[in-house]
């Protein structure tokens, strides 16, 4: 049976494959998805932060060096964008549970299928907003158009993420249970 940290590790590799090459044919209406965020989106709610700080660091790493577009903006914003869905959206610890139970928090806990898309949702939005923030910037005027296809790649990235998350967190084995102690 093959670890978690070599499937999380094969997965951040086939992140950064899948992104630079399969991305751009998979484009609807000439946008594509950020299949990065969608793959980290998984192992977010799947795994943990954990996971999911050495996955986002790594691609944003390995874009930045192979794809060099802005300086450092890859490096920067897969990690930024990947652990604001992860403060969100990711798994309590035990000990935070076991806490907000004695001190009386209710707390709603949604579904990992429903926190996945919205996981994704929220690390992609980030990422096109700074994006467009950017271009604004260098004084280009934002219009119609760039929300537009902001939005399609949003709700492209979130339906692949509703979509890729079963084979991928099955194949991550989350859906196993954990033998009892």
């Amino acid at each position: 049976m093959i670890s978690k940290l070599a499937k999380v590790v094969a997965l951040t590799l086939l992140a950064y494959l899948l992104q630079t090459t399969a991305a751009i044919h998979m484009s609807l209406w000439d946008v594509a998805p950020n299949l990065a965020l969608v793959l980290v989106a998984v192992v977010t709610v799947g795994l943990g932060r954990k996971y999911t700080f050495f996955m986002s660091l790594t691609i944003g790493y390995l874009l930045e060096i192979m794809l060099p577009v802005l300086d450092y903006i890859s490096l920067i914003l897969y990690p930024v964008c990947a652990m604001l869905g992860a403060l969100a959206f990711s798994d309590k610890s035990e000990r935070r549970l076991e806490e907000e139970r004695s001190t009386g928090k209710r707390s709603i806990t949604l579904h990992a299928h429903i926190r996945t898309p919205l996981c994704a949702a929220l690390s992609v939005t980030v990422f096109e907003a700074v994006n467009l923030f950017y271009i604004s910037l260098n004084g280009v005027a934002i219009n119609g158009g760039h929300i537009g296809r902001a939005l399609i790649d949003v709700i492209y990235s979130t339906v692949l993420s509703g979509l890729l998350q079963f084979p991928l967190r099955w194949w991550l084995g989350v859906y196993k249970l954990k033998k009892a102690r």
